[in-house]
């Protein structure tokens, strides 16, 4: 059989074409050829539809399937190609060369390693080849669902960039004939790619086509003013002007279609020196390096028993390798048998290799399959290399091996991954006798080593060969310069005694760890069992000083000890990463024997106690932190509940940057809020859930954000907590306000306010201010009054400035949609007052916009401007990106007016990049109404009137009647220009009786 998609969908068999059925049939079965051999659940097959399934989609899509599994039995073969997988979903199963997907991908993937070997005349014949395959749009002429719209937007970008790889061979052959004729088609189905431009104005430059040339400039330049409100990039207007001079040797373009792509340096420090690994590490870099070659991406797969130097090895050849991947090397522990913690999912880990990527992230994807296509297809021209450092399973690594043949994958684990089958196996066996013995000198001193050997050799056989025993052992000696290697070997021979019965990996390493222990004085005993109790890996000084309820100098005592008996280790970043306070982290094995110690030894009030103080200090911290970052509208930095908290100075150090803290210790403090709900502190992990809600926000941690808080909610609401409940409602209120999901928010807020005392005024004026704020949105002007008013009256007689601020911005706010502008004026220069006498700077930069508001509904558009301008220009010095992007789009709007056009829109674009990227639709539809205002003020209705759509759109899917009424006058005013009198009627009739109903709210 024969399957198409590079233009319509089609399916041959022996030559002749089969009919494949209705459109909905053809577009299942566009989904599933787009997820060659790779199962799509039903849920995936709707989406990937209808944009609004009907309410019969499932009966319907069994139908197509059934039609589509007749379509697909050809004469001749046992079974349909379309296949019904046991764990539930859809595939079709494609043979080698039957999908002209795949030979587009084969060919391309020729053509790119031509390229890199400097072979241009053969990559540009394979690329052309290639491109050849198309016969028009991926799936032209099928309509489809979100999801397979995601699919076919990654496909049409792969071929982009093959296009402009094999243009630029051809130019670099000089043949630019050929340029000028083929790219005329792709430009014009893709009229907003200066890449493409770039090379066909080029191509016809050089074929001594100039005024062609400048003709399609214009042409280019046209489209940006009227889609973007832009010119082209610099290179472009560059290579115009030397187009004018008539300059004969023209460079060739260097304009990028999106923003340059980070280069990740991931990789930690590894060991300063490996003993006995040397055949491992060569063959590990040659590998790496591709002096062994190998078709495709370099897969190599490290395993062995734990504690036998897997990491180090992996880690010392990917440094010794990281100059052959100058586009970046990416690391992560997958903690796949980190006792404690749960291997992590493939699709977190794409994620962070997404963002570090530069993909927005509103734009990773929620799928894995597809995350992990998007992966490989944004490295896929580069040369990365990928450490997956204890991998758990196959399914846990597939996703995240990289694609292209530039790039290489090293992964460690303790099994082996089978199935892998793609990967070089390099197994980790024990060390030999000697090199295990030159271990220990190394890790000691040679000369004492040479003295014993007879002992040195006992205490290695004693330590089973394997490099993290012996460095136990090792430390074991370093810390008594006396001992004579003979007394250590009769210890761990003793110490074996006395272990339980324990699989052979373990045992050499358990014994060492055991004899350590035993070895330790009391207190340091106590504080390794203690530490045993984080869920965190990483962990900072502080915490222990919390287990212990001890001074931090006396946890840093303790830790010292542990460090210089090796049993703890210090974590170690790429260079130039390591901020803040340093962390500490076990060895798997050594956290799993703190682990079992401290759950045999301590009793369980004791550990109780000791993870309710660890939550307390989190808690001080964390509210400290947030006071000082001075973000939060509400002013809530306390929580008034007893907790352990460290000496004032040590929390005024350590919170000095309360933005690098955060950053630093978030995944601790996470797993600080689960440690607390598991050990029954829900009032304390509550508290400090709630208290992370600032950083949550300034750092777009939203899944952290809801996942901790409902975890944090859950809990409260099942111990009968409802104070703790209250501020966990708030947060979540909080939350679902930023996402723009309204009616959810009102849930939350109404819950809190019915949960809520007189005990708490200060919450109680949060949750009523973040009432009345959703109450103005939906346009019910006298509820959200009385809540802002009612805020306005706890936080005066609380003290709170930040609250107190918000709620008679928000009175301000519900007057200025009224139109009682001088009422306005008075509440908004209050709020700036009360700001700058209280340094509050977000507060006074939600002022000033306010104020640029008023001015702006003035039609004073200069002043309008300049109090916009510094609102920006506070946000901008806070770090804050959302306040800035809100300040921007209204000075957008403002240049617009003034006159200044391109540099208006100009703002507006960067506005709508940095709203989508929080995934903000109130701003998005803000701008976009703004962009409608810049294209109807020079001149250009028809794209005025598809911006002001989608803004209306917006703001009637989120529920914002006065901005609604705003987005449908402008969207009247578009018609009336492009002559649709009936569309303008309809827009303004809407837009009236959505003004008069607010006049009686």
């Amino acid at each position: 059989m024969e399957f198409r998609v590079l233009g319509r969908p089609e399916v041959s068999h022996a030559g002749e074409r089969l009919d494949v059925g209705a459109p909905k049939q053809l577009t299942v079965l566009s989904a599933l050829l787009l997820s060659t051999n790779t199962a799509l659940s039903a849920e995936r097959l709707v989406e990937s539809v209808w944009w609004q399934p009907p309410s019969a989609a499932g009966s319907n899509l069994r139908g197509y399937l059934a039609g589509l599994r007749r379509v697909l039995h050809p004469p001749g073969e046992r079974d349909s190609r379309l296949r019904t997988e046991r764990a539930g979903g859809y595939r079709i199963v494609v043979r080698p060369g039957e999908l002209d997907l795949d030979r587009f991908d084969d060919l391309a993937a020729q053509g790119e390693r031509a390229l890199r070997t400097g072979l241009l005349s053969t990559a540009a014949d394979h690329l052309e080849q290639a491109l050849r395959l198309w016969r028009g749009r991926t799936l032209d002429g099928v309509t489809y669902g979100p999801a397979l719209q995601a699919m076919v937007t990654r496909v049409e970008e792969r071929r982009l960039v093959v296009a402009e790889q094999w243009a630029q061979a051809r130019l670099d052959l000089g043949q630019p004939e050929v340029v000028a004729v083929d790219l005329r088609s792709l430009v014009r189905e893709h009229p907003l790619r200066e890449r493409l431009w770039a090379h066909l104005i080029l191509a016809l430059y050089r074929s001594g086509r100039p005024g062609e040339a400048l003709a399609a400039y214009a042409e280019l330049r046209t489209v940006l003013a009227g889609e973007l409100g832009v010119d082209p990039a610099p290179d472009l207007r560059r290579l115009h002007r030397q187009i004018l001079r008539g300059e004969a040797d023209v460079g060739g373009p260097t304009v990028e279609s999106a923003p340059a792509v980070a280069r990740p340096r991931q990789l930690p420090a590894g060991a300063n020196a490996l003993y006995g690994r040397a055949t491992e590490l060569t063959w590990l870099a040659q590998l790496l390096s591709g002096s062994r070659a190998r078709p495709g991406p370099v897969v190599v797969a490290v395993d062995g028993v734990a504690g036998v130097g897997k990491s180090a090895l992996a880690l010392a050849a990917a440094n010794r390798s990281a100059a052959h991947f100058p586009d970046g090397q990416f690391y992560v522990d997958l903690q796949g048998a980190t006792p404690g913690l749960a291997p992590l999912r493939s699709i977190d880990v794409l994620g962070r290799f997404l963002r570090t990527l530069g993909v927005r992230p509103a734009n990773v994807p929620d799928d894995e399959a597809e995350a992990a296509a998007l992966f490989r297809s944004l490295v896929a021209q580069r040369r990365v290399l990928v450490l997956l450092d204890d991998a758990v399973s196959l399914a846990q690594v597939r996703p995240l091996l990289p694609g292209g043949s530039g790039c290489a994958a090293l992964v460690t684990s303790r099994e082996t991954l089978t199935g892998l089958v793609e990967a070089v196996r390099v197994p980790l066996g024990l060390l030999t006798p000697p090199d295990a013995v030159a271990l220990l000198g190394g890790l000691t001193d040679p000369n004492r080593v040479a003295a014993e050997p007879e002992a040195a050799a006992r205490v290695a056989t004693l330590c089973g060969y394997l490099p993290l025993a012996l460095g136990i052992a090792g430390a074991r000696l370093v810390a008594r310069p006396g001992w004579p290697l003979a007394a250590l070997a009769d210890r761990l021979a003793a110490a074996q005694h006395r272990l339980d019965e324990l699989a052979v990996a373990h045992l050499a390493v358990r014994s060492s760890i055991e004899l350590t222990y035993r070895g330790l004085p009391q207190p340091v005993q106590t504080a390794f069992r203690r530490l045993g109790l984080l869920k965190a890996r990483d962990f900072p000084s502080w915490a222990l000083a919390a287990l212990l309820n001890v001074p931090l100098p006396q946890a840093e005592r303790l830790i010292d000890n542990l460090l210089t008996v090796r049993l703890l280790e210090t974590t170690s970043g790429a260079p130039g990463q390591m901020t803040g306070e340093i962390h500490y982290r076990f060895h798997d094995l050594v956290r799993l024997y703190a682990q079992e110690q401290v759950a045999e030894k301590d009793p369980v009030h004791v550990r109780t106690a000791a993870v309710r103080r660890l939550s307390g200090a989190c808690l001080a911290l964390a509210e400290r932190a947030e006071d000082r970052l001075s973000a939060d509208f509400l002013g809530l930095t306390r929580h008034r509940v007893a907790r352990w908290s460290l000496p004032r100075p040590d929390v005024e150090r350590i919170t000095a940057d309360p933005r690098a803290w955060f950053d630093q210790e978030h995944a601790f403090l996470v797993a600080a809020v689960e440690d607390g709900i598991d050990r029954g502190a829900t009032g304390l992990a509550g508290c400090l859930a709630a208290a992370l809600t600032t950083f949550f926000q300034v750092g777009n941690h939203f899944d952290d954000w809801r996942r901790v808080q409902t975890a944090a909610l859950v809990a409260a609401e099942r111990a009968g907590d409802r104070r703790t409940a209250m501020k966990l409602h708030r947060g979540l209120g909080e939350l679902d306000t930023v996402q723009d999901r309204y009616d959810d928010a009102m849930e939350h807020f109404t819950a809190a306010r019915a949960a809520s005392t007189d005990r708490d005024p200060g919450h109680v004026a949060a949750i009523n201010a973040g009432l009345g704020y959703l109450h103005r949105l939906r346009g019910e002007y006298n509820a959200a009054l009385s809540r802002f008013t009612e805020a306005r009256q706890l936080a005066e007689a609380t003290g709170n400035h930040n609250g107190l601020v918000y709620a008679i911005g928000g009175i301000g706010a519900v007057q200025m949609e009224r139109g009682q502008l001088t009422s306005a004026v008075e509440c908004f220069e209050e709020c700036l007052r009360l700001s700058q006498a209280a340094g509050y700077l977000p507060g006074a930069a939600q002022a000033w916009r306010c104020l640029g508001h008023v001015y702006r509904y003035r039609g004073d558009y200069d002043d309008a401007a300049i109090h916009f301008a510094r609102a920006r220009e506070i946000s901008e010095g806070l770090g804050d990106r959302l306040g800035s992007a809100h300040a921007a789009c209204w000075l957008g709007e403002m240049r617009v007016r003034q006159g200044r056009h391109v540099e208006g829109r100009r703002l507006l674009v960067q506005c709508l990049w940095i709203y989508r990227d929080f995934a903000n639709e109130w701003g998005e539809a803000a701008t976009l109404w703004a962009l409608a205002v810049a294209q109807l003020a020079v001149g250009r209705p028809r794209v005025a009137r598809h911006r002001a759509a989608q803004a209306v759109a917006m703001w009637r899917r989120l529920g914002s009647p006065y901005w609604l009424g705003t987005g449908l006058e402008t969207l009247a005013e578009a018609y009336d220009l492009i002559d649709e009198p009936i569309a303008a009627r309809q827009a303004r009739q809407e837009a009236n009786q959505l003004r008069q109903r607010l006049d009686e709210t």
